[in-house]
């Protein structure tokens, strides 16, 4: 039995097609679409529910009942839970292009994906779409096709979790240097140098000297225009 709050949030209106999907597999909560999450903006709005909701969260490996796209995701939930927004992307971008090259829905168009239907896509139809591939299609997953496939999402955690560390560490980087051009910044309006002319002149310093000359050119004609001179 869901408490007051997390009924009074499921009744305000979930937001996002891959959260309702959440809320129709676990609580019965509307149609099931089986829309999933293809980015950190949609997992978030998954975590908003989760977190109004944390019977879910508990039952969040259920999930992979809906079809073979929650069933790689559940799986590394905490994992991109803990990772930053734009590492998120990508991991979960990684997990899901390879799925998608074998659902018979999808069309690939470049930059984008088109999907025809329902997403229907089981982990069984996987399973099979990924043996027909090889050249074998059994007629149900074997312990052996589980024991691969396991190992196959194992070393998809593995490759994910060195995304995301790769993208922490150079996030840490980052941040490293922008605090010690905030000191250098410091030391130089200690000496009394005027920082704000300093960063126009650093950015000056970046650009081609044609390009600065024709930019004060126009300005000095607009100014002459307006009497600014």
């Amino acid at each position: 039995m869901l408490d007051d709050h997390a009924q009074q949030y499921l009744a305000a209106g979930v937001r996002g097609a891959s959260a309702k999907s959440i809320a129709a597999h676990l609580g019965g909560f509307g149609e099931q679409t089986g829309d999933y999450p293809h980015d950190a903006d949609d997992f978030a709005r998954c975590e908003a529910l989760l977190d109004a909701v944390p019977e879910f969260r508990a039952r969040l490996s259920e999930m992979a009942e809906v079809n073979t796209y929650w069933h790689a995701l559940s799986m590394v939930w905490d994992g991109l839970r803990n990772s930053a927004p734009d590492a998120r992307s990508v991991a979960m971008r990684q997990i899901i292009k390879p799925i998608e090259a074998l659902d018979p829905r999808c069309v690939d168009m470049g930059r984008a994906t088109l999907r025809f239907g329902a997403i229907k896509f089981s982990h069984q139809d996987y399973i099979a779409a990924l043996a027909a591939k090889g050249g074998r299609v059994p007629m149900k997953e074997t312990p052996e096709d589980q024991a691969v496939r396991d190992q196959a999402y194992n070393v998809t955690a593995d490759e994910l979790r060195q995304f995301i560390e790769r993208y922490e560490h150079l996030d840490a980087e980052k941040k490293d240097i922008t605090d010690q051009q905030k000191e250098v910044m410091a030391e130089a309006k200690g000496r009394g140098y005027d920082t704000k002319v300093l960063r126009k002149i650093i950015a000056l310093r970046k650009r081609k000297p044609d390009d600065i000359a024709e930019e004060e050119a126009v300005l000095d004609l607009y100014k002459a225009a307006l009497g600014m001179v």
